[in-house]
């Protein structure tokens, strides 16, 4: 599915001083969340690839617009997306000719992506639309009509800690292009979030199948809030007692039970609280996480202060200055509830000091996005070894996001995360002489 992808442009309004075939106006009509929607129209070639003839991005909310186009017959079709994964909101395509397959309006009603196939005048048409045709799957395609294999649903995992019986949910996926004894990549959503969100705006099982490597996605518990989370501690959740150490090893010894993964060779990142997340995992896992990248991540005091991890993990932060949300600077002083935290400078430092790393100095990426707003550092610490290896994604202006989804666009977060995890190696010599938590 190469060409079905989201969109970044748009195509202004187009007029045909004499159309020698149909003329078709495609009105675009957005609604709540307009910025969202977005649609490329393509032609439909036999034995080619097709044809990309339109597109639309939303910008605002509750606007109309039109495009005037010149359609030979043959077969069309539009590939849809919103870029929140709930679909249109009410937003809405029409045409001014009812032409077969698109007599109607057309939204997108739920999910990230969806197909409307149309024919002009007289063709036969059978496009292959691929995706998930299965509606109860989380990564459902509206309008396919070949199914790619890529459907995937909520699996539930038993484990037990301390006697007590536990029952998780996680989503894996395991591409056919992946080997034997293949890498596994951990992604923890945020606080509020959920396992099948971050799958969808990640797009880690795209990269998955690009590269090679599994993919679970697992699903946090509900605070007294109701909000699912992976419990770091913070200030509010006092008397939450979820060990997600323990359900995240005990799920990682399952899944390479029943897979034959490479046991050297596990990942995680996560976002926002699945990033602070991840840093645990670097204190207290550390001799199953080869490397860790959190995204709008921050190292909570208290697991700072505890962090004495059995061996080294390589560590990458993606993080912007205008984070609202996490803050750059930090908050050691609570102020914001969440508990005291470290500045994203001060946790550098930290690793730093206790890999005993050394600078590799500093580097400007381009600005391929002059409209998002931000730029890109990056700040890389190693040692005579080059392992492990820290590196720091400063992205300045930018804000609680995850890179390439929403945000700062020079850089795609999930395809950096997994070239550093790619590139990085672990040394399984003990950093210190007891291991942070029992083998």
């Amino acid at each position: 599915m190469k060409w079905f992808h989201v969109l970044f442009c748009c195509v202004s309004l187009q007029t045909y001083a004499q159309c020698e075939f149909t003329e078709v106006s495609i009105q675009t009509s957005t609604a709540q969340w307009g910025d969202e929607m977005s649609w490329e129209l393509f032609h439909a070639l036999d034995g080619s690839e097709p044809l990309l003839i339109a597109s639309f991005q939303g910008e605002s909310d509750w606007t109309t617009s039109d495009q005037v186009l010149c359609l030979e017959d043959g077969c069309y079709f539009f590939a849809v997306a919103d870029s929140w994964g709930d679909g249109w909101n009410g937003g809405a395509i029409s045409s001014s000719l009812p032409l077969e397959g698109f007599a109607d309006t057309f939204t997108l009603d739920n999910g990230y992506a969806g197909y409307l196939a149309f024919q002009v005048g007289e063709a036969t048409c059978d496009t292959s639309l691929p995706g998930c045709t299965e509606p109860d799957a989380l990564n459902f395609v509206q309008g396919a009509n070949t199914d790619d294999g890529s459907c995937v649903y909520f699996e539930t995992f038993e484990y037990t800690v301390n006697s007590e019986v536990w029952e998780r949910e996680y989503i894996y996926y395991h591409p056919e292009s992946a080997p034997a004894d293949c890498p596994l990549v951990f992604v923890f959503h945020g606080y509020t979030g959920s396992a099948d969100d971050i799958m969808q705006y990640s797009g880690f099982n795209a990269l998955a199948e690009e590269f090679g490597f599994a993919v679970c996605y697992p699903q946090g518990t509900n605070d007294s809030y109701g909000n699912a989370f992976f419990n770091v501690g913070y200030d509010f959740q006092f008397n939450e007692n979820v060990d997600d150490v323990a359900f995240t090893l005990a799920l990682n010894d399952y899944l390479q039970a029943n897979y034959a993964l490479d046991e050297t060779a596990v990942y995680a990142t996560g976002m926002s609280n699945g990033g602070d997340f991840c840093y645990l995992l670097a204190c207290e896992a550390s001799t199953v996480f080869q490397a860790v990248a959190p995204v709008a991540g921050m190292i909570m005091q208290d697991i700072m202060d505890a962090c004495n991890p059995y061996s080294t993990t390589s560590i990458l932060e993606i993080h912007g200055t205008e984070d609202d949300v996490t803050y750059y600077d930090g908050d050691p002083t609570n102020q914001d509830g969440w508990g005291a935290y470290p500045s994203i400078p001060e946790t550098m430092d930290f690793f730093v000091d206790l890999f005993g790393l050394v600078s590799e100095g500093t580097e400007e990426l381009p600005n391929t996005d002059a409209t998002d707003g931000s730029e890109v550092e990056v700040m890389a610490w190693s040692n005579e070894t080059a392992c492990p290896r820290l590196e720091l994604y400063k992205v300045i202006g930018g804000g609680h996001d995850w890179p390439g989804a929403w945000g700062n666009m020079d850089i795609d977060a999930s395809l950096v995360a997994w070239e550093f995890f790619e590139s990085s190696c672990n040394s399984t010599l003990p950093l210190s002489i007891e291991p942070a938590w029992p083998s």
